[in-house]
């Protein structure tokens, strides 16, 4: 059983799970109210693991082999592809194909209580990200005012590439992580803990394992780091330029980038200059003249629906 395999089976078989969570839920879960910070993403989290191995059983010639294991512990990762008659360590990783960390936001909800922070060194070369985007939908009768929660929109892919992707812009911005060789906390580079912990620009430590010696004064940590919306804004000409030359050359980037826009398209609009929205519209044959950038953005959309392939390319 090859890791890479069966992480592709896993991202096909996400959109079927996703429908089949959407279905069970308009009819077990409904509720009145539908509270935000109410725990229900991560019963969403829950149910797409046992609902894509159901799938898997019936799309993957292989799934014989193996299957999603839930972690019994509160470390990072969610979820891990298991071999089904290999006895699973999960400290020594024995027994596993890749892992899998799972987030969910409501849509309407602060953003910042989704963060993907796990160092880049510690991803598995097939490790997958998954992020859930959901909000409260009305059932649909005449005789009820009950909301279920509803998937709206989902992203699976390597969580190396956001990983790099979130690690480049860090960089772009004035941060910079932590060099077993000159730690801040004097640690000797054989056994420093702290290498890879990303500071900011400020060089306060974005993370609770981060340097003690960078903890900043009212907090114990800024907490910034990976923000899943956060992470990818960008305020300088190196950061954009960083932003786009990554999003070209790698495709899970490209699919993540996408997904933030698609569901936060405020975020799209602002990424981009005027003048970058105006390249697109003159690639696709629309009139810009006298057009302010809202207007255009608009016309591009009416025109392709797969635009932001084209905009991938704009350097």
């Amino acid at each position: 059983m090859i890791p890479e395999n069966a992480a592709t089976a896993i991202i096909n078989a996400t959109p079927i799970a996703c429908k089949r969570i959407n279905k069970m839920s308009r009819v077990l879960l409904k509720t009145r109210g539908g509270r935000r910070g109410s725990g229900m993403g991560s019963l969403l989290e829950a149910l797409w693991g046992f609902y894509t191995n159901q799938v898997l059983l019936k799309v993957d010639p292989e799934s014989y082999a193996y299957e999603l294991g839930w972690f019994s512990d509160h470390g990072y990762n969610d979820f891990a592809c298991v071999l089904k008659d290999t006895e699973w360590n999960s400290d020594t990783r024995f027994g596993e194909l890749l892992r899998i960390e799972a987030k969910s936001m409501n849509v309407l909800a602060d953003e910042s209580k989704g963060h993907f922070d796990e160092l880049i060194d510690r991803l598995g070369n097939e490790d997958l990200l998954l992020i859930l985007i959901w909000t409260w939908e009305t059932v649909n009768t005449a005789i009820s005012q009950q909301v279920y929660p509803h998937i709206l929109d989902y992203f699976i892919g390597k969580a190396q590439s956001v990983a790099f992707l979130r690690d480049a812009l860090h960089l772009a911005r004035g941060g910079s992580f932590v060099d077993r060789n000159s730690c801040p906390d004097g640690c000797a580079p054989v056994i420093c803990k702290h290498h890879g912990e990303p500071l900011n620009a400020n060089g306060t430590r974005e993370r609770l394992s981060g340097p003690n010696s960078c903890r900043a004064a009212n907090v114990s940590y800024a907490a910034n780091f990976g923000g899943l919306v956060r992470m990818i804004k960008t305020d300088s000409d190196s950061a954009r330029q960083e932003f786009r030359r990554i999003r070209a050359s790698d495709d899970a980037v490209h699919n993540y980038i996408s997904f933030i826009h698609r569901n936060y398209p405020d975020e799209e609009v602002n990424q981009y200059l005027a003048k970058d929205w105006k390249i697109l519209a003159h690639n696709l044959g629309i009139q810009t003249v006298g057009l302010p950038k809202k207007e255009i953005i608009n016309l591009i959309k009416k025109r392709s629906s797969n635009y932001r392939d084209q905009l991938r390319l704009i350097s």
